[in-house]
């Protein structure tokens, strides 16, 4: 079971630390820092920010995932297209039905 972290904060008067994240953090990291100063949970923020760009520059320099992305993004290039025709032509039959004066709010109906 994973550790709820708490702080006074919304109307209910307890804001819990979303477990989608907590579930990532490094063992004890919690705790210690819990214990940490203002400053000191400052730089864990700035050390951190440091990281992403290091990891996103290695990422961007990784040529066989470059590679896979591009075959990824030809492969999906047709499939993306239909559905942005598909899309439009919804988009189009709405502006020509509003136009018309058809009320497209179906929000208030009990349907």
């Amino acid at each position: 079971m994973t550790k709820q972290v708490a702080t006074v904060d919304d109307d209910s008067g307890t804001r819990i630390f979303p477990d989608k994240y907590l579930k990532k953090l490094p063992t004890g990291f919690v705790d210690t820092a819990e214990s940490m100063s203002n400053d000191e949970l400052k730089k864990v923020i700035i050390d951190a920010e440091g990281n992403l760009v290091i990891i996103e520059r290695e990422k961007e320099a990784h040529v066989e995932l470059q590679d896979l992305k591009e075959k990824l993004k030809a492969l999906n290039g047709g499939f993306r297209e239909a559905i942005g025709a598909q899309s439009a032509k919804i988009k189009y039959a709405l502006f020509l039905l509003e136009g018309r004066g058809v009320d497209l709010d179906s929000t208030d109906s009990n349907d």
